[in-house]
């Protein structure tokens, strides 16, 4: 028998012109399918979500950095769990720039008296912390008129809503029991007369509020129940809303508006300029903020509020005081050489909260009110970002406080030079 096969039919064998067709159809999908997905990761299609815009475009050389990279960079590395021991002056070179020596340890002296040289600044070692500013960080003191006191506000102690950021700072991020807390911000106080007065002059400026620091609090070590010094104290100045405000508001001035690099640099000076008061009379701990971007509060944002005519302009004033205000505290530091200076940036803060609420559990940045069965709630428990058309809301003056406790921290010689373990700073 024969082993061969048997035929097998003919096959039949696509034409060119419809090889041809299948091929361009081929490309064509593919086509399609790059473009739809290019479409996808656009800045246009990705809307809000800033998280995955910020991994696509890091690839690109030109593209500006993206603002949670930017905070971050503002804040002191800390060791990786790898890196034990105390950071000393001589030893090995860690990732993050700190020198490390296992076997060595570092004494830093935290004494309380006052010195010529700066000694590291410690959070969880200060003892008292002054606050000046407006009503941003004010509570309404009037030490002049009730005294000075011990320092510690009993009101505060165990609340958990209703309270401004310094006031979180003292009763949820240190422990209130051993931190004395003196607030001496005002209201609609601005930086100084001489460049842009208050609105009323019981509101007062930075200038004032130190005249009553220097009057009720020094010499060193001040009244008896406040005992304060140069190493176990913190001053923070947070300055700049009323006066940006102001600023833009042609019917303050005669003959129409100011100018913005010159008045915004002006008073940047003058803050920096009452700062080295502050330093004559002793204080060696500065803390300052970057106003936030007051152009996305709602009072300039929302086309039925006051300022929306301004926003732009409000801006434009914010950035130059902001930009100015970043190079002077630096300047600052290097020229007094004995001081721990420190800058939260505010600003870049806001932004990301105003991008991302939900990373940060707010519910809404623009609108500020809310009525539930003919009854206003707690607008801060309803997670709205806004208290009013420009104040903050308790939430977020909780968040702005926990960032700010992160920020001292961070800077603190507890963290950045104890001696440390995989598990555990030792200071």
């Amino acid at each position: 028998m024969s082993r061969r096969r048997a035929s097998s039919p003919d096959l039949i064998y696509p034409s060119r012109r419809v090889m041809r067709f299948c091929v361009l159809s081929i490309f064509i999908i593919a086509g399609v399918w790059l473009f739809t997905l290019k479409a996808d990761l656009s800045p246009e299609s990705l809307g809000d979500s800033q998280l995955l815009k910020r991994a696509v475009l890091s690839n690109e050389g030109d593209v500006k950095e993206h603002p949670i990279d930017e905070y971050v960079k503002s804040f002191p590395k800390v060791r990786s769990w790898k890196e034990t021991g105390v950071p000393t002056s001589t030893g090995r070179e860690g990732e993050n720039g700190l020198v490390i020596e296992d076997d060595d340890i570092m004494e830093i002296e935290m004494g309380m008296g006052d010195t010529k040289e700066k000694v590291p600044f410690d959070w969880p070692r200060v003892r008292k912390l002054f606050v000046f500013g407006d009503s941003f960080s004010t509570r309404d003191k009037d030490y002049r008129k009730d005294g000075v006191d011990w320092g510690h506000f009993q009101e505060l102690h165990g609340k958990a809503t209703d309270m401004k950021w310094p006031d979180y700072l003292y009763a949820v991020f240190h422990d209130f029991h051993i931190l004395q807390y003196w607030n001496l911000a005002k209201v609609g106080a601005t930086i100084h007369h001489s460049v842009l007065p208050p609105g009323l002059e019981s509101y007062g400026t930075f200038e004032t509020q130190i005249n009553d620091f220097e009057d009720l609090f020094t010499p060193l070590p001040g009244p008896r129940q406040v005992d304060w010094h140069s190493n176990d104290t913190l001053f923070i100045v947070v300055f700049g809303i009323n006066d940006n405000g102001r600023l833009n508001r042609d019917d303050l001035h005669e003959g129409g508006g100011l100018d913005v690099p010159a008045t915004t640099k002006a008073l940047v000076d003058s803050l920096i300029n009452q700062s080295r008061r502050l330093h004559s009379l002793g204080a060696r701990n500065f803390l300052f903020m970057t106003l936030p971007p007051l152009h996305l509060s709602p009072k300039y944002k929302l086309p039925s509020q006051v300022g929306y005519d301004i926003h732009e302009r409000v801006e434009l004033s914010v950035t130059h005081f902001n930009d100015n205000l970043r190079s002077s505290v630096k300047q600052f530091e290097d020229d007094v050489g004995d001081s721990n200076v420190m800058l939260f940036d505010l600003n870049k803060f806001w932004k990301i909260l105003l991008d991302y609420p939900e990373l940060f559990g707010i519910t809404d940045v623009s609108r500020f009110r809310m009525t539930i069965d003919g009854r206003l709630p707690n607008f801060g428990r309803m997670g709205l970002a806004y208290h009013d058309n420009q104040h903050v809301s308790w939430s977020s003056a909780e968040l702005i406080a926990r960032s700010v406790n992160g920020l001292l921290m961070r800077n603190s010689a507890s963290i950045q030079f104890s001696n440390a373990s995989q598990t555990e700073y030792t200071a």
